[in-house]
């Protein structure tokens, strides 16, 4: 890593880290008499958001600790990851009710700030030559691994993070089309990505 890409790095590992903390501070103030720290970790997983910002901070810090770059297709699937997060907060989830305090610089950090930052790095530092076009198949794992979850935990508890997951107002078939739309926008982002890549490889702009 050179020492502008592990500055641009650094600062998307602390945009993770302070968001991690301000949501923390928020669920702890919202549910005083949740357990500290599992009750509180345990209501913030609910989120698609926290676990990709989550994994973004942590393998954005073994990488700084290491100075050495992950796989290409990794890197590549959590800016698709990232980039999704970003555009369904503003296009489906944000509301016109401002933030304030610890709540904006949360919700500003996950939604906003790394989504834009990440995709930048990606496009400046990050190897493209190696992505190959089954990969956008592979990075359909990570949400489909959280929506099987999303909709077990809503089964237990009686609650849904995201008004697409609730199978209590959708039904089945409602579910179902709201989840085949998000799979083909993932496979269609991870093509477009992987497409970009590779015509950055082949006009020598990336390794």
């Amino acid at each position: 890593m050179t020492r502008i890409s592990r500055s641009l790095a650094l600062l998307i590992f602390l945009c993770e880290a302070i968001a991690f903390a301000a949501s923390f501070s928020t669920n702890l103030a919202a549910h005083p008499h949740a357990s500290v720290p599992l009750g509180i970790l345990w209501l913030m997983v609910r989120y698609f958001t926290i676990w990709t910002n989550s994994l973004v901070g942590v393998l954005f810090g073994v990488m700084l600790w290491r100075k050495r770059l992950f796989s290409p297709a990794l890197l590549a699937a959590l800016t698709l990851w990232m980039i999704i997060v970003g555009a369904v907060y503003h296009l489906l989830l944000a509301g016109d009710e401002p933030l304030h305090g610890l709540d904006w610089l949360e919700n500003f950090l996950y939604h906003t700030a790394v989504p834009i930052l990440l995709p930048i790095w990606w496009l400046i530092f990050a190897p493209k030559r190696a992505l190959q076009w089954r990969d956008a198949a592979l990075w359909l794992i990570w949400p489909l691994i959280y929506l099987v979850y999303a909709e077990i935990r809503g089964l237990e508890t009686g609650f849904y993070p995201y008004f697409f997951l609730n199978l209590t107002q959708l039904g089945w078939n409602g579910l179902a089309i709201w989840c085949a739309q998000f799979v083909i926008a993932f496979w269609i982002g991870g093509l477009v990505i992987i497409a970009l890549g590779r015509a950055m490889a082949w006009l020598r702009l990336t390794r």
